[in-house]
């Protein structure tokens, strides 16, 4: 697929997937949103919060990206490129898995607030994207957790996905919280 192409199609996905997010995150009551579960886990707010530090995280590494020497061999790149069954991985809720340290929701969380948190990490997501030159984002990896190295445009395609994962989890706090 063409460099542009896959732009149009990545950013129809990420607005799609962030509207569904948005709506979940909304069928919350309102007051219901900053209380975590009784049964532990993070609040509406908090699922939210971490939605836009995994988001913001990706906008370093697409910045740091432009000043990396591409060393992974072709071999490393292909096996480094989005998938079907790395969309699934995200995707299933069915396996727990812990989110890293850093992007765990901090200090306390404000249901406005965080809204305008993941306004702007998405803001900047897309403009750290549109600004990326096709070889960096196809040709430099990060390391991902559960999944491997990813290359910087499947890092994009990643947080497409992960905003499922979590609509699913705000699907099931709503009701637990009168939603």
């Amino acid at each position: 697929m063409e460099h542009g192409q896959d732009v149009a199609r990545l950013e129809a996905l990420l607005g799609v997937e962030r509207a569904a997010l948005l709506a979940r995150f909304h069928a919350v009551p309102a007051a219901a949103r900053i209380v975590a579960p009784a049964g532990g886990g993070w609040s509406a707010a908090e699922v939210v919060q971490h939605v836009a530090r995994v988001e913001a995280g990706v906008v370093k590494m697409l910045g740091a990206g432009s000043t990396m020497a591409r060393t992974a061999t072709a071999e490393e790149l292909t096996a480094a490129q989005w998938s079907e069954r790395k969309a699934h991985i995200v995707r299933d809720r069915t396996v727990k898995v812990q989110a890293p340290e850093r992007t765990h929701p901090r200090d306390a969380v404000d249901a406005d607030a965080v809204v305008a948190q993941v306004t702007q990490s998405r803001e900047a997501l897309l403009a750290a994207f549109r600004a990326a030159d096709a070889a960096v984002l196809d040709g430099v990896t990060f390391p991902h957790p559960f999944i491997g190295e990813l290359t910087l445009r499947a890092w994009v395609e990643l947080v497409a996905h992960h905003e499922p994962r979590h609509a699913e989890q705000l699907a099931e706090l709503a009701p637990h919280t009168g939603g």
